[in-house]
């Protein structure tokens, strides 16, 4: 029993002894030592570059999205990918690459209403030049009207601001730097052509008073034709620029202009205007006057014809009460009867006359006897 107990303490202690070896087999390293820790200084470097590369990315990030926005409703973009024109976009969400691939540029929309008024070119002459200076200087007119010639041979003094609208986002893009000093030599051109067509009294309506507004409705539908034509004649020019190969890409929706007299002749016309005014007023006079005495007669026509119209109406019905009586005789009349009839009649007839003078004579017509009546003086013609 000893030996066995011995026996199993020494394979107890060879086992835990086996134990040991492996514990220490594996703590014991396999490959070099590792190296020591970095230092504060590596640290903050390997930071500093971390936090590079997180801004580097950011940076990317916006980079990427920066051409992606939002396009107003009154808006429109045209995209350009190294300078050249690829696609235009109305309102709405715009994906585009970063600059500088491509370039968005935004236009005004389709439906907003732009607004240039019409610069004044230096004069081309003295003449015109001492009239515009003195128009300039009166105060009374801006400086920036321009004169030209009627088909009459007078001067109207004219600005204008134009209201035009993009119709083509491309075409505006390529000819943007140019599509003022166009649109001015177009209005230019258009109103020369105008003018010279038209008389100076088609621009009187606006010319003589500018600010008034209470006008008769046919100076402002001549006033409307005028614009009208001058409308059309520029977006004609603009059409033919189109068919040329040079597109604007706009077109004018109204022209707001405003007409000039020069001073000298305004107050010609001032006072032609006075003195037409006055005439005006007497004809109104002399119309209210002829319009009145015409009312006056038609009444006094009136009022003389219902009564004579009622005097007629009444001298017909006394008339057809009187012949009542004999019509209806005359139904009654036959052969037979006429002799009573009449005989009836006429001792009627001498009833109511005795009835009115109350007594009479009665003389035999074959008797001898005499009267002597009282009768009027016999009338002497004068000679």
């Amino acid at each position: 029993m000893s030996a066995l107990s011995e026996h199993g303490h020494e394979h107890e202690h060879g086992h835990e002894h086996d134990h040991d070896h492996e514990l220490e087999a594996q703590l014991r390293p396999s490959g070099p030592p590792p190296p020591p820790p970095p230092g504060p200084i590596s640290q903050s470097v390997a930071i500093g570059f971390r936090a590079v590369y997180i801004a580097m990315g950011v940076i990317a990030l916006l980079w990427l999205g920066s051409n992606v926005r939002q396009i107003a409703p009154d808006s429109q973009a045209v995209v350009l990918r190294f300078g050249r024109i690829v696609r235009t976009q109305q309102a709405g969400l715009l994906l585009a690459w970063p600059r500088p691939v491509e370039q968005v540029l935004l236009l005004p929309g389709p439906d907003r209403q732009l607004s240039q008024e019409v610069s004044v070119l230096p004069a081309q002459s003295a003449a015109a030049g001492a009239l515009v200076a003195a128009t300039g200087e009166s105060g009374a007119l801006p400086s920036d009207v321009v004169p030209y010639l009627t088909g009459d041979g007078n001067i109207v003094l004219l600005n204008a601001t134009l209201i035009y609208r993009i119709t083509d986002p491309v075409a505006y893009t390529l000819s943007q730097v140019h599509v003022a000093p166009a649109l001015d030599r177009l209005f230019r051109a258009a109103t020369v052509r105008l003018t010279a067509g038209r008389p100076l009294n088609d621009f009187l309506t606006v010319a003589l008073n500018p600010t008034d507004t209470s006008q008769s409705a046919s100076a402002s539908a001549l006033r409307g034709e005028v614009r009208g034509a001058l409308l059309e004649l520029v977006n004609a020019r603009l059409q033919q620029l189109a068919q040329a190969g040079t597109p604007l890409g706009v077109r004018v929706e109204r022209i707001d202009m405003t007409a000039w007299l020069p001073p000298q002749a305004k107050v010609a016309f001032d006072a032609v205007l006075t003195a037409t005014q006055a005439a005006d007023r007497g004809v109104a006079v002399a119309r209210t006057d002829a319009e009145r005495r015409r009312q006056q007669a038609d009444r006094d026509r009136d009022r003389m014809l219902a009564s004579a119209q009622a005097t007629a109406q009444e001298l017909l019905s006394s008339a057809s009460v009187d012949t009542a009586r004999i019509m209806a005789l005359e139904h009654e009349e036959t052969p037979d009867t006429r002799n009573s009839i009449l005989l009836r009649e006429y001792r009627t007839g001498v009833g109511s006359i005795m009835g009115r003078i109350g007594s009479g004579t009665v003389i035999d017509a074959q008797s001898g006897v005499r009267f002597v009546l009282p009768g009027k003086p016999a009338v002497t013609p004068s000679r």
